[in-house]
């Protein structure tokens, strides 16, 4: 753990003329809200009287938002103290408030209020909200920092943190937490942000300006959806979703959003000093970057898989041929635009933590990971946190990228992957880019493709869709507070997290009719969906048409993994618009005769070198294991489960969390072997069939695409996890 400096704590004398709480001494700071006083008659405009805020009052005043902080509602409110506010102004170069410019004091005020209520006690590890800007506050209590009574600070957008004992304070029109420094936001769009940050990676930065990759991270609101989103219908709790009846929100706005893994010049010069150096010229340096980048694409199976090898029709030559030259880098077939393409993402990552999903999964068995589209079209990349338990020579809990432990699947041979780091001193996100480093070039080459992704592929439904992410509709509040009556509410929880519905149009790559509803969930880790969350299809008639994730060519088992309940669902499947075998119904569970699964009494422990308390023998759940698999059924891993040890951050206790492989409602379903051909975007499609009018659920939980290599007749073999 670290301490904040000086310069960043405010718990001086003053500060405590303010307090509304009693000081603690330990690392729990956090109160029950019984506990806090609140201010009877008092409103957000009255509570900046106090004298430690009279700098920030005059930055309210001079913006006219003094009379809105006046006014009744539901507010977050972050002042910051007049220490705070006197580090700005030295920080920024000005003499006084007097000499802000009054529509930046306007920008200052907005930047600290949400139009919401948030309690500290509240908040997961690391919690996202939009403020009045719809910019994102990253809020981060992770134990990392502690201020100069030892307490656990809540860090804001890794720049200000809440003072712990004047949080919570609650007013008529909502509640406070004053921090120790102006929140300043990053109005700016991606390129803006890469100029003013880009000595440390003087490379990439001007890479991508040459291949005009710079210029394509300017979208950021989908203006069509701003003038229509008023004309969809509210949701409403007649429309069921599995056994609650939620409420969804239409989503705010539309936005998009870019990640980018960036190399700095000085890794490049220490890993590849027989390519860079720092006395190169800059053209030199582009130059040898080019050069990497054909080595690492210069093969026949991605020139197949990215369409190298197609004919041009104005010119007769392969695209290969027209446009690996130094002179079109700004082409989607050039090896550096290739190259750099696939160090961007396809949404907006604003911390690591939103990266990789990591409720229910139990890292004495598995890393939490996800795989994810790049701008590279027809590629893939794995985010991972990796354990020690599984790779102990990684860094424990740390992020990676194209990470893989040595295992039978890549013939023993550890793959390290890039190491994730977020930047020191500067500003890694804005409106719709953030940027992060990484300690290693990447590439959809052919250790990629052959030894890291072959293995058994396990995505979940919400990573499919950037929008989700981008939007913080997945991983939107604290999962670890259980289902409870704001759920049914269009404004959230007082978690901070919502159910939403969307709207046609919403998502990219995916078509549905009339009669569908796309519904998310928002994650609680007492529901039995990976990761808590899950995406609902409902309708009585439902038709849904989406993109198959982009996997390297060859020969895959399609699966989807689902909780089986008697109000869900039954929809047939199609891929590429080809019905696949009979239609999945959700409605009967593992131990049906359907299945053929053993189960004991519906959940629980199933073999006995797991616990003594089990009835079954290895050897007679891989006899039916068989069984289920000509079914087509799997069990549920054992590598995922729900429930809670009672800390913040669940981790699997036997005493109190439930395995996926042990409850027999949740399972996997084989729906066909797929063939995956290079350079095309397969489909898959699910209509509903089911002949009553009630809402049947269809829930997109997550899917998994295995190599026919590892699952198939002959091959490697598959652990059950």
């Amino acid at each position: 753990m670290k301490k904040l400096t000086k310069s960043l704590l405010v718990a001086g004398a003053g500060l405590l003329l303010g307090a509304q709480a009693t000081l603690l001494t330990g690392c729990n700071d956090d109160l029950a809200a019984d506990s806090y006083y609140t201010f009877t008659g008092e409103m957000m405009s009255d509570y900046l009287d106090r004298p430690d805020f009279s700098l920030f009052k005059r930055i309210v005043e001079r913006s006219g938002e003094m009379s809105f902080l006046a006014t009744r509602g539901s507010r977050t409110f972050f002042p910051a103290t007049n220490e705070g506010v006197e580090a700005f102004l030295k920080e920024f170069g000005y003499a006084s408030v007097e000499d802000i410019p009054a529509e930046y004091c306007d920008t200052l005020v907005k930047a600290a209020l949400i139009e919401r209520i948030l309690y500290t006690y509240d908040l997961a590890e690391t919690h996202q909200e939009s403020n009045q800007l719809e910019l994102p506050l990253i809020i981060m209590t992770d134990g990392d920092s502690l201020d100069a009574n030892q307490m656990v600070l809540s860090i804001i957008n890794r720049r200000a943190a809440i003072i712990n004992e004047m949080k919570n304070d609650s007013v008529e029109n909502g509640v406070v937490h004053p921090v120790d420094r102006v929140l300043v936001p990053n109005t700016s769009l991606g390129s803006s942000l890469l100029e003013d940050n880009h000595d440390e990676f003087s490379i990439y930065f001007e890479a991508l300006r040459r291949t005009a990759l710079l210029d394509s991270l300017s979208r950021y609101r989908d203006d069509d959806y701003e003038i229509n989103k008023e004309k969809y219908e509210p949701f409403t709790q007649s429309m069921r979703i599995g056994n609650e009846n939620y409420v969804g929100k239409r989503p705010d706005h539309r936005y998009s959003g870019f990640t980018l893994f960036i190399v700095p010049d000085k890794v490049l010069y220490e890993k590849y000093s027989d390519r860079f150096n720092e006395g190169m010229t800059m053209d030199e340096k582009i130059d040898a970057l080019y050069e990497m980048a054909e080595a690492k694409y210069d093969d026949a199976t991605s020139a197949s898989i990215f369409g190298l090898d197609k004919i041009d029709p104005e010119t007769g030559e392969t695209y290969k041929q027209r446009y690996w030259n130094k002179e079109s880098l700004t082409s989607r077939y050039n090896p550096l635009n290739m190259f750099l393409s696939y160090h961007i993402l396809d949404r907006l990552f604003t911390s690591t933590a939103k990266m990789i999903n990591c409720w229910q999964i139990n890292t004495q068995y598995l890393d939490p990971t996800e795989w994810v589209n790049t701008m590279l079209d027809f590629s893939c990349m794995k985010l991972e946190r990796v354990y020690s338990t599984i790779d102990p020579a990684a860094i424990s809990g740390d992020y990676y990228l194209n990470h893989s432990e040595a295992s039978i699947y890549n013939n023993h041979t550890r793959i390290p992957g890039a190491h994730i780091s977020t930047p020191d001193n500067a500003d890694n996100f804005s409106l719709n880019v953030a940027y992060y480093y990484v300690d290693d070039v990447l590439a959809y080459d052919e250790e990629m493709r052959s030894k890291v992704m072959n293995t058994r592929l396990r995505i979940d439904f919400m990573t499919l869709w950037p929008e989700l992410t981008t939007n913080n509709i997945r991983l939107c509040g604290n999962p670890t507070l259980a289902y409870n009556s704001n759920d049914n509410s269009e404004y959230g929880t007082e978690a901070g997290g919502y159910n939403y519905y969307l709207p046609p149009g919403y998502l990219d790559n995916v078509e549905y009719n009339e009669n569908t509803i796309f519904f998310i969930s928002r994650p609680i880790v007492y529901w039995s969906n990976m990761g808590g969350d899950v995406l609902g299809v409902l309708g009585t008639s439902y038709d849904v048409t989406f993109r198959l994730p982009n996997v390297p060519p060859g020969t895959y088992e399609l699966r989807l993994g689902y909780c089986a309940l008697v109000d869900r669902g039954i929809g047939q499947v199609y891929v590429d618009n080809v019905p696949q075998g009979i239609p999945i119904d959700m409605r009967y569970s593992a131990n049906d005769s359907r299945v053929g699964g053993l189960y004991n009494n519906g959940k629980g422990w199933r073999n006995k070198e797991e616990n003594s308390g089990g009835i079954y023998t290895s050897e007679e759940l891989e006899e039916n294991a068989r069984i289920m698999k000509n079914n087509g059924y799997y069990s549920g891993p054992k590598s995922v489960f729900y429930g809670n040890d009672g800390l913040d951050i669940p981790r699997y206790s036997a005493s109190t969390c439930t395995m996926y492989y042990n409850q027999d409602n949740l399972m996997r379903r084989k729906i066909c072997n797929v063939e995956v051909q290079p350079n095309t975007h397969h489909t898959i499609r699910l209509r509903s069939v089911l002949t009553s009018s009630t809402m049947g659920n269809f829930t997109l939980d997550y899917m998994e695409l295995v190599p026919i290599d590892i699952c198939g007749a002959g091959g490697l073999g598959e652990d059950l996890y």
